[in-house]
């Protein structure tokens, strides 16, 4: 078998895709949601409704306030009972809208074009825009901008990225089971877009058979390659991947059109289907509920905004008094204070752990064993770092190149001392930020 390869560091953590085999399953509709303005990379979108405004699911109640943002949609029809602030994953607080189920709505269906292939590629890209599509595998990017910035590059590659290494996320899995004709479409619609794609590649690691065997068998018409790809986190981080399918290696400061790739992720190329062929905003997702501390481990189709209070009663509840929460995975995710928080387009997985059964580590100082060095993807000095960080050390911090990690969080788990090298690493950022 032929196998990607992969030059940088990185771990094998242990696997708990418990969910993997799980089919999605829909949320019922929730009685409320609060959707944030500010779900993406960019200019947080301008809310254009106003409370006691009624909507219906995927109409536009913000809209992206320049090139660099995206469309806020409603994701259930009923009564805007509040404009508020909304803590959001991006580090922000940010003004969002408290939408009131009305069950009384009947809300519009999104049928399928049987046609949409015919359509232009100014016609596709701005289907995809006007629909919100943000990157769903964690960056939260808008779609449109980085499709347009491969445009205009010439890239020759587009690389699939169907890797989800994260120990617990299964949510692209199941899509990759479940809609890979879709995605087959997708990758097309993008084809389309960008003419100068001459090689497409779909990455899967190869604890995937299923998903493998899936798209080789709809691809086998085709001139698309499914690689299989050795078992290595983070290995879905896009410069990574690039490196592990291509060869090809992104310089620092550069980014993967710089070298004539597109890469997008499974989650955003099934939103980039729906978005053409059915002309359906981004409003919902698949996200995987699990952990030890959940009744059900779930995948399910969610609206955005759902609160996590709303999720854990839909999976039976809470098993665990001492409970410890994570937006995301547990090595690129955020701990989340309570279950008080809505999710965001961002949001792929909800884990719910107990802490009572988590190993207790303390902290010693540095040994100097140099694992951190050679595990992190991007051969920095993760441990100078922190101490830079903690010292507030501005200049240090720039020197060591703080702003090219990208929080994977391999030199946490690596550490031989249980520094929490990544989180004192996301202080330093933040320093520099303000």
């Amino acid at each position: 078998m032929n196998l990607g390869k992969f030059r940088f560091g990185g771990v094998h953590p242990d696997e708990h895709k418990e969910a993997a085999e799980i089919h999605t399953t829909v949320l019922p509709k929730p009685k409320s949601v609060l959707l944030a303005s500010a779900q993406h990379v960019g200019a947080p979108a301008e809310i254009i409704k106003a409370k006691g405004d009624i909507v219906k699911r995927g109409e536009v109640i913000a809209k992206a306030s320049g090139f660099v943002s995206a469309n806020i949609h409603a994701s259930i029809s009923g009564k805007i009972s509040s404009i508020e602030i909304a803590p959001v994953p991006l580090g922000r607080n940010s003004l969002a809208c408290l939408i009131q189920n009305d069950a009384s709505i009947v809300d519009d269906e999104f049928q399928v074009n049987s046609n949409f292939m015919t359509l232009t590629a100014e016609e596709m890209l701005k289907k995809i825009e006007d629909a919100g599509v943000v990157g769903l595998g964690g960056a939260m990017f808008p779609t449109h901008v980085k499709i347009s910035g491969s445009v205009k590059a010439n890239c020759d590659v587009f690389l699939v990225n169907g890797v989800e290494c994260e120990p617990y996320i299964t949510s692209d899995y199941r899509l990759m089971i479940e809609h890979s004709h879709e995605i087959m479409h997708a990758i097309n619609i993008i084809k389309k877009i960008v003419p100068s794609i001459k090689r497409t590649i779909v990455g899967i690691e190869n604890n995937k058979p299923k998903a493998l065997n899936e798209f080789r068998t709809c691809s086998k018409d085709s001139d698309i390659e499914v690689l299989p790809l050795k078992i290595r986190y983070p290995q879905g981080a896009e410069k990574m991947l690039i490196d592990a399918a291509t060869g090809r290696v992104v310089p620092v400061g550069k980014f993967p059109p710089d070298i004539g790739i597109l890469v997008i992720n499974i989650a955003t190329l099934y939103a980039i289907y729906e978005a053409v062929a059915k002309s359906k905003p981004l409003i919902e997702r698949i996200v995987t509920v699990t952990g030890d501390a959940i009744k059900e481990r779930k995948n399910m189709v969610v609206p955005f905004g759902t609160s996590i209070a709303d999720i854990a009663e839909a999976c039976g509840g809470i098993t665990t008094e001492n409970l410890l929460l994570f937006g995301g995975g547990p090595m690129m995710g955020f701990t989340l204070p309570d279950l008080n928080r809505n999710t965001v387009k961002g949001n792929n997985s909800i884990v719910f752990l107990d802490a009572d059964k988590i190993k207790k580590s303390k902290e010693y100082p540095c040994i100097s064993c140099e694992r951190c060095l050679q595990v992190c993807p991007v051969n920095l000095m993760p441990t100078s770092i922190a101490h830079a960080a903690k010292a507030g050390d501005k200049e240090a911090m720039m020197k060591l190149d703080i702003m090219s990690c990208f929080e994977c969080g391999v030199c946490s788990y690596i550490c031989s001392s249980k520094i929490p090298l990544v989180q004192w690493i996301r202080v330093g950022k933040d320093t520099l930020r303000r």
